[in-house]
């Protein structure tokens, strides 16, 4: 579904639920106005019927008869002093009608002298019945209409009429500013949304660049500044990806342009074929098959595929490999220092793999560190893993290059040459074996003062750590 598409969606319900929610509410509130009046009234309308029934009741008892009722009740000017209580029927109220019928349900008064003479089986439709009792025997029926009841003309409809007319003027002026509503929350949340959409859309089409400013509910904050974090890991990656085949492209370049040379020499008779270009030759291809065998290896690490020959080896043998290195520190007037924590005597790993990693991290501690100085390597317990550290003095590494020093090809100095500075790939190399081993590594430097790399391997179950 198209960005669009989505938003007309959104913005379609909001309207629509925003809309019938003000309609419901504006017609529950008509029903309820309508229903609690109709209940007053039908209250007002027992009332009235109580107060006129013993009025007709002593009627009967005066004439022994209903007969003639509808004569006295046209005739206004009857006197009240007729009745046993002292007391006139009087006219009917605006909007109240009151019918009379006998115990046969024959109307015998009919207040708008309509129906007198008919039989009442017909006509009980929105009245009120209140039975007439004379000596203990039922008489008649009176019944009141009720003011509300079609075709009457009363101050009762008029009344309903205009609560009518005003709830659905509320009802319309409501639903309108529920339209605006909807509206204004379905485009702060649709907003948003179809940023968020165009933004992976041009990340799609490789814009890496792009970015979303974080704006709106904490949940569209969050969701803006997860798609910029993961726009720039894309973009760092692919600048990654690039300097990676650049620099593959350039270790690849000298050693070959290096053998053609000779070889295209050899072939033109320009050189001969002796120890020394016999030497070159093999050395270069070394270089490039060492190269090849790095890159691979770092893959297999990175893609989880590395294998890994775990025995329980012996500190002292792994510091014993590490001789010939203390015997060029030496030679460079360099102090180099091992440190083992009491009682710490083995560690589960792979030799070769682990070995490797030491052999790069104190060469690379080596070459920064100046005539004089001090090369420290650490392994102690820490927790449920073993710790190793390497420590130097030397020219420490900037603030800039340390998120990057482990990297693929990656060079503190850029103007160290493959034979002075190496391929680039020993700290790569070391990280991916640490991490092959589960475990953790970081470096810690200041300028001038020296650096330190750490890293960690988990201690096996069956060694004490």
């Amino acid at each position: 579904m198209g960005k669009g598409g989505l938003t007309r969606r959104v913005t379609a319900i909001i309207i629509l639920v925003a809309v019938i929610s003000a309609a419901f509410s504006g017609l529950t509130m008509l029903y309820i106005s309508k229903k609690q009046f109709s209940s007053y009234l039908d209250r007002s309308s027992q009332v009235l019927a109580q107060k006129y029934a013993p009025n007709i009741e002593n009627y009967y008892q005066e004439y022994g008869t209903l007969e003639g009722l509808q004569s006295f009740i046209m005739d206004t000017g009857v006197a009240g002093n007729n009745f046993r209580h002292g007391r006139r029927f009087q006219a009917v109220q605006m909007g109240r009608r009151i019918i009379i019928a006998d115990k046969e349900s024959i109307i015998v008064a009919d207040s708008a002298d309509l129906l007198t003479g008919q039989k009442m089986e017909l006509l009980r439709k929105n009245l009120l019945a209140y039975p007439l009792f004379s000596g203990g025997n039922q008489i008649g029926t009176l019944y009141v209409s009720s003011p509300l009841q079609a075709g009457i003309v009363s101050l009762e409809n008029d009344f309903l009429a205009n609560i009518n007319k005003n709830i659905s003027i509320s009802i319309i002026i409501v639903a309108f500013l529920a339209f605006l509503l909807g509206l204004f929350l379905s485009r702060s949340i649709t907003r948003p949304m179809a940023d968020l959409s165009s933004a992976i859309h041009e990340v799609a089409r490789g814009n890496l660049g792009t970015r979303l400013e974080p704006r709106g509910e904490r949940e569209f904050v969050s969701l803006a500044t997860d798609f910029n974090t993961m726009a720039r890991q894309l973009m760092e990656h692919e600048e990654s990806r690039v300097r990676l085949i650049s620099n593959i492209a350039h270790e690849l370049r000298t050693p070959l342009s290096i053998i053609r040379g000779q070889l295209e020499a050899i072939q033109s008779g320009k050189l001969e074929i002796n120890e020394e270009i016999s030497s070159t030759l093999v050395d270069e291809t070394i270089r490039l098959t060492r190269l090849v065998s790095d890159l691979e290896t770092i893959g297999l690490a990175e893609s989880g595929v590395l294998k890994l020959n775990k025995t329980v080896i012996k500190i002292n043998d792994l510091v014993e490999r590490l001789l010939p290195l203390r015997l060029t520190m030496e030679e460079d007037n360099i102090k180099f220092q091992v440190q083992i924590e009491d009682g710490l005597q083995e560690v589960k790993a792979d030799f070769n793999r682990l070995t490797q990693v030491l052999i790069n991290l104190l060469t690379n501690a080596m070459h920064h560190t100046p005539s004089g100085g001090e090369v420290i390597l650490t392994i102690k317990r820490q927790e449920n893993r073993i710790a190793f550290s390497i420590a130097d003095n030397g020219s420490g590494i900037s603030d800039k290059d340390l998120p990057n020093i482990f990297e693929r090809f990656y060079r503190i100095d850029e103007s160290r040459n493959r034979k002075s500075g190496g391929t680039g790939l020993g700290l790569a190399i070391a990280r991916s074996y640490v991490e092959a081993h589960k475990g953790q590594i970081w470096v810690e430097s200041s300028v001038g003062q020296g650096t330190t790399f750490y890293f960690t391997l988990p201690c096996a179950a069956e060694l004490l750590c």
